[in-house]
């Protein structure tokens, strides 16, 4: 799937997640109306966010998701422990709440997001890739419940964008195509006003007598 940033999600579900599914509505009209105004929330902690060499890769971010929860472990030897936060998924993209406070932690709108990764070790954690060209991250997040339907939820909204995207780009171009054949058809209707293309050169007794000019 391709947005303004090429999105590679790493998603394997299998046959039974996918039938869970195919219960629920996924109708463009059910979608659009889950991520407008503030969207999806999920409560979850912050492993952590690390700099990356790379805006894809499951092997990259695997490592980077392991690198991050070493730092945890050491921080909970010295009585430290993750952030709380909630999470919000929509049309703006990620929004990373601290829980306490409810301040705005981190926003990553969706063409900054370029990929998407489980943690394959643990089935409430995952991790995704931001940022610009040379200066991306990797966000590491654990959430609540089982993280895959927060992995779904992304993977809607953005083949969700992708396709109103894209179905504006039609409309646009059939707009811009019919405005060219209106000027074009308005061209052809003033030439004929000034240097008519047929002219009347006898009549006959059936009528008039054409001439193609």
């Amino acid at each position: 799937m391709s947005t303004e940033t090429e999105l590679q999600v790493a998603v394997k579900t299998s046959a039974k997640k996918d039938s869970r599914k195919k219960g629920q509505d996924r109708s463009e009209a059910t979608l659009i109306k889950r991520f407008k105004g503030e969207g999806v929330r999920y409560k979850a902690k912050l492993i952590g966010i690390d700099e990356v060499s790379a805006a894809r890769g499951d092997k990259l971010c695997q490592d980077s998701m392991m690198k991050l929860k070493g730092v945890v472990a050491g921080a909970r030897s010295k009585g430290e422990h993750k952030q709380k936060i909630f999470l919000t998924i929509s049309f703006g993209g990620i929004k990373i709440f601290d829980e306490k406070t409810g301040a705005l932690q981190h926003h990553h709108a969706v063409h900054e997001i370029s990929y998407i990764a489980k943690d394959i070790t643990d089935h409430r954690a995952f991790g995704y890739v931001c940022g610009k060209e040379g200066n991306h991250r990797f966000v590491a997040i654990k959430t609540a419940q089982a993280a895959e339907p927060v992995i779904l939820d992304l993977r809607d909204l953005f083949q969700l964008i992708y396709e109103l995207k894209q179905r504006e780009e039609l409309e646009k171009k059939a707009q811009k195509d019919k405005q060219c054949e209106q000027a074009v058809y308005q061209t052809i209707l003033e030439e004929d006003v000034e240097d008519p293309v047929y002219q009347v050169i006898a009549e006959t007794s059936r009528g008039f007598k054409f001439r193609n000019g």
